[in-house]
């Protein structure tokens, strides 16, 4: 006696666009996922450098003649304690005779943002891409182990009465069809059959049964096919005599109390069962490889947290992957109609430990604040200068200080909400923009003071009028004329 046993789809996909796949070809061509990441970020990292030294040069070009008007900022706080519109006022005017802009180092910041919030979405996106291929994967290695059970027969096609194989030329053997025939071939059996499905009006659906010459205890599996459909799809049947010959599943069902006394249904029902657990077995053995974990990190598709698991319930993933998947046929479908909650319990049968296991120890989450609030910490004290005078009553400061314990805050919720691939993403994100941060400070530091130290020595061994000379009344006019120009165009 046959009966249907149904095996899980392989080969879908969720649809990457260019920022996906961007992010899949460095994490997957460097071979391994967490320190595909790291790559990931310090490529995203290097496109954004120029913009970012840009912003640091120009903060400092106005931290610069922030300091120039220093003195005069004071006298106008004191002024106008009291009137905070008026000394907004006043400070604007100065700012602009002294071409001072509080928006000149905003706009590469802005596109360096733009660059990481538009490169992130693809990120995420191959995020769930690559959370999929996980279970899709499962799917492959689950039928691998099963269909070792089921002859290698081939796949055939029907064109004008006659059986082609699928994969083969124009000039390949062509196998005259003859309803409810047989035809051997290598130690297979082809059987050709023709069934009515569905009601009187239904039309006549031809298929090819594919099994061994004689069933045996190696091979307790067959599939059969429509010939007349553009894409091979089988439906698997198990044959409960070969089952009973095969020792892994006749030691399964011992297992099972009163077996003999339980209904044909039941009894099909745990034959299935030990049949899955052949291909759950396989499963266990290449999710224990490693397949998605990164150091401490069970799945860096799921958080760093011990209250979620490397394996999630079907429910969960149903949730998080809640969009159509492509198949290999190009059609597309929801997952739920592609990968059923009964097939995605038989995969991950014997997973029961990685279901309940944490999936990490909010490491990634900690390292990630405790960075960016350093590399928060250290860019505000590079800017004190020019916040210190920003509002009458120093809000200026105070709001940056907000914002350094604001957008860690931020950032923790969404780490507890995205994966740990996330987490390393901006750990690695922060420890960069650090080093940045220090180099930039030690190197246009040292620039700068240069120029400082110039201008003091310029303003204290300045000559009067009288004791120039001509060369110097020159350049003296050219500085006044560029300038103005530059005032101009502000």
């Amino acid at each position: 006696m046959a009966f249907l046993f149904e095996l899980p789809a392989e080969g879908y996909r969720i649809g990457l666009d260019w920022l996906g796949k961007f992010a899949q070809a460095i994490i997957e061509g460097v071979g391994s996922i967490g320190f595909g990441i790291i790559v990931f970020t310090l490529v995203l990292k290097a496109i954004t450098l120029p913009f970012d030294i840009y912003q640091r040069v120009k903060m400092r070009k106005q931290n610069l003649v922030m300091k120039q008007m220093q003195p005069e900022l004071e006298k106008l706080q004191k002024q106008y304690a009291n009137d905070k519109n008026m000394y907004n006022q006043k400070m604007m005017e100065l700012y602009k005779k002294n071409g001072y802009s509080m928006f000149g180092a905003c706009l590469p910041m802005i596109l360096s943002l733009v660059i990481l919030i538009v490169a992130f979405q693809g990120f995420r996106t191959y995020s769930q891409y690559s959370n999929l291929s996980m279970y899709e994967n499962m799917s492959s290695v689950y039928n691998a182990a099963i269909l070792e059970y089921s002859p290698r027969g081939e796949d055939y096609l029907l064109t004008e009465g006659y059986l082609t194989l699928k994969e083969a030329d124009e000039s390949a053997e062509k196998i005259p069809w003859v309803m409810d025939e047989s035809f051997t071939k290598d130690g297979v059996l082809y059987k050709m059959t023709m069934v009515k499905v569905g009601g009187e009006e239904a039309k006549d659906v031809k298929y090819l049964e594919v099994r061994p010459a004689a069933m045996s205890g190696d091979k307790f599996m067959w599939y059969r096919y429509s010939l007349e459909s553009q894409y091979i799809e089988k439906q698997y049947y198990l044959e409960e005599e070969a089952l009973k010959q095969n020792e892994k599943i006749t030691e399964e069902i011992k297992n099972v109390e009163n077996f003999d006394s339980l209904s044909e249904e039941m009894k099909q029902a745990n034959y299935r069962a030990a049949v899955a657990k052949i291909g759950a077995e396989s499963v266990r053995n290449w999710y224990g490889k490693g397949q998605s974990g990164f150091l401490w990190v069970k799945n860096v598709w799921y958080p760093d947290v011990s209250y979620s698991h490397p394996i999630q319930s079907y429910k969960t993933l149903s949730k998080e992957l809640n969009k159509k998947v492509t198949l290999q046929t190009g059609e597309k479908k929801e997952l739920s109609s592609v990968l059923t909650a009964t097939q995605y319990d038989n995969i991950t049968s014997e997973l029961t430990a990685a279901k309940k296991a944490p999936n990490g120890y909010f490491i990634l989450i900690i390292l990630s604040i405790g960075f960016m609030v350093l590399s928060q910490f250290i860019t505000m004290r590079s800017s004190k200068e020019s916040n210190k005078y920003q509002t009458v009553d120093g809000q200026g400061a105070k709001t940056q200080k907000i914002m350094m314990i604001m957008m860690p805050l931020i950032y923790a919720v969404f780490a507890f909400m995205y994966s740990a691939a996330f987490s390393i993403y901006m750990t690695m994100s922060s420890i960069v923009s650090l080093i940045v941060t220090l180099l930039s400070n030690l190197i246009i530091g040292r620039v700068f003071k240069k120029k400082e130290q110039a201008a003091v020595i310029e303003q204290y061994s300045r000559k009067y009028e009288w004791q120039k000379t001509e060369k110097e009344k020159k350049q003296d006019l050219k500085k006044e004329k560029k300038e103005k120009n530059k005032r101009n165009k502000k």
